[in-house]
């Protein structure tokens, strides 16, 4: 990470502290019985990754839960790029200013979403979905664990298959299935 980049995340945090300050928040430990409502962030530059989440997506549809998608690209956007409809968003760095603050409505949007369970298959630090996440209203919210320590309620270890996007959804489906039961 250079010098600017480390400047930049510094001040986003800072001002993301500053406003979960302000936001109470009490997790609701939700598993997929109760959930209606999930949302997945995950990253759009690893190919596989949508094929994974498609299937995921499937498998929530199947249980009758309404779905909002959104993935993120730490590049430009191009011509090129995915385009999004009213359940999968995507998203580019120039969707955040220069603190990785969100300046996209539809970003937003899904902060503000009433989730029941949002779960991030992110498995790298990346602050621009930190701050997503630390804001979301979801009640619930599930990731790894060697991911900052705050940033979920349920974290799931994936140590021994780091990367391994299709491991982390299995267990998360898994654990979200044998919750409160």
């Amino acid at each position: 990470m250079n010098y600017l980049t480390n400047i930049r995340i510094r001040l986003g945090a800072f001002i993301l502290k500053q406003k979960l300050k302000k936001k109470k928040r009490t997790p609701v430990i939700c598993n997929l019985k109760q959930a209606k409502n999930i949302g997945i962030v995950y990253d759009t530059s690893i190919a596989n990754n949508r094929q994974s989440v498609t299937k995921l997506e499937s498998y929530f549809k199947e249980l009758e839960m309404n779905i909002e998608v959104l993935g993120y690209a730490h590049v430009k956007k191009e011509e090129n790029t995915l385009i999004g409809d009213n359940h999968h968003h995507y998203i580019y760095a120039q969707d955040f200013n220069w603190y990785y603050k969100p300046k996209n409505e539809m970003i937003e949007h899904f902060i503000q979403a009433p989730l029941d369970i949002i779960i991030n298959l992110y498995q790298e630090e990346e602050f621009a979905i930190e701050y997503i996440i630390k804001m979301s209203n979801a009640k619930f919210k599930v990731g790894c664990a060697h991911i900052e320590e705050s940033l979920h309620d349920l974290m799931i270890d994936v140590s021994k298959h780091k990367g391994d996007t299709e491991y982390l959804i299995e267990n998360v489906k898994h654990y979200l299935n044998i919750l409160n039961n």
